[in-house]
């Protein structure tokens, strides 16, 4: 977790370019050496990390829209269904409210 917020904050002062950061932030989802993904309550894990990470960022941030969709999908690995539909509720509602394209929120 840590290596992935050193990145990810290294691409944003940097300014290294959207492609550069997906690539970055992935690390809070897949394995840097392997590339596959995470998955039980590892990617839960995960998923929280970065939720923490990234929480105290303005709302309409890319990051903390990303750690929330993370946090979800972390929850539903580890089968917490109940706890990932509110953390997916909770992101749908925040792109509605920003005004999100309907290609988004699809």
């Amino acid at each position: 977790a840590e290596q992935a917020k050193i990145l990810v904050a290294e691409g944003e002062e940097n300014n290294l370019g959207a492609k550069v950061l997906d690539e970055r932030y992935r690390r809070w989802y897949a394995c840097s050496m392997c590339e596959q993904e995470y998955h039980g309550v590892v990617r839960c894990a995960l998923g929280w990390a970065c939720w923490k990470t990234y929480v105290g960022r303005l709302e309409a941030d890319w990051a903390r829209g990303a750690a929330m969709t993370e946090l979800g999908l972390g929850l539903l690995a580890a089968d917490h269904y109940e706890d990932a539909l509110s953390v997916q509720e909770a992101d749908l509602a925040t792109l509605r409210r920003l005004g999100a394209p309907e290609h988004t929120i699809l």
